[in-house]
């Protein structure tokens, strides 16, 4: 069973790396007003076109918005290595668990960035995916943590969604929902629930 996570909103706090950094190319913006209940950010920063908003975000500020970026809570990448250790010298685990980085929306320059946020959380996971159509996530995988909207929505049937919560994906269905990827870390019977489902698919 392969699982895979996504990287932002998961792992890497990209919603707010985006509006920090267009506080810096508008000082007068503030954060603290923005509502979160959707992540179209071209409307949310009030881009007029898809190519201003493309230039802010993969060109002028895209080593701020996906390099620097800070983890979305404390310790999480150090969780998720002790996690993945664990998982691994689990011998009474029924299947054999891969696990993988994936990420959808990433372009030029942006992969490479994207791979320094990598470094910085010293990840153990040696597989990475970002593919030019998000749906071709699920090719490569069984189980998907996400909190992506367009990779909840597009499920198909013999695959396995967790969605990590957010203001912005509240509507969208899954097979389980945690607050954040702590929460699905700590659960001690998640990966027992999730063999059981995928031997029934």
């Amino acid at each position: 069973m392969k699982i895979a996570i996504s990287l932002d909103d998961v792992i890497r706090a990209k919603s707010q790396s985006i509006l920090k950094a267009y506080n810096k190319l508008n000082k007068e913006f503030d954060i603290d007003s923005v509502n979160l209940d959707n992540n179209n950010f071209k409307n949310i920063l009030g881009f007029s076109t898809d190519k201003e908003y493309n230039q802010f975000l993969y060109e002028d500020y895209v080593f701020e918005i996906f390099g620097e970026a800070e983890v979305t809570e404390k310790m999480v990448d150090k969780k998720l290595n002790l996690w993945y250790i664990d998982l691994n010298n689990n011998e009474e685990l029924s299947e054999k668990i891969d696990l993988m980085l994936v990420n959808p929306f990433e372009f030029n320059a942006s992969i490479g960035f994207t791979h320094f946020f990598l470094s910085k959380i010293a990840t153990r996971i040696r597989e990475t995916f970002f593919p030019t159509n998000s749906v071709e996530i699920y090719d490569k995988c069984d189980v998907l943590i996400t909190a992506n909207p367009k990779l909840l929505k597009n499920k198909p049937i013999n695959k396995i969604v967790v969605k990590i919560e957010t203001g912005y994906n509240k509507e969208e269905e899954s097979d389980f929902t945690y607050k954040t990827l702590t929460d699905f870390l700590e659960d001690k019977e998640i990966i027992n629930k999730l063999i059981e489902i995928y031997n029934r698919l």
